[in-house]
């Protein structure tokens, strides 16, 4: 998709649990937990919408949120 000659990037919309699967996909020994993640969506430091009966969660911004803990940022 095009916007104005800019290529817009749709968000990576996922479940916890799938949001939790491209973690473990990008490092399996990763140390934070589903639960951790699960934590975060609840509290309202990772942004979520409904869909239907599920939450939705952007997983490039976990991504990007779990790095900045992990550097001491965040």
């Amino acid at each position: 998709m095009e916007e104005h000659g800019a290529v817009l990037r749709l968000p990576r919309m996922r479940t916890l649990t799938e949001a939790y699967a491209c973690i473990k996909e990008a490092d399996p020994e990763t140390a934070f937990t589903a639960n951790y993640v699960r934590c975060l969506i609840v509290s309202g430091a990772i942004p979520r919408m409904k869909c239907g009966k599920k939450y939705l969660v952007d997983v490039d911004l976990l991504i990007e949120h779990l790095r900045k803990v992990a550097q001491g940022n965040a």
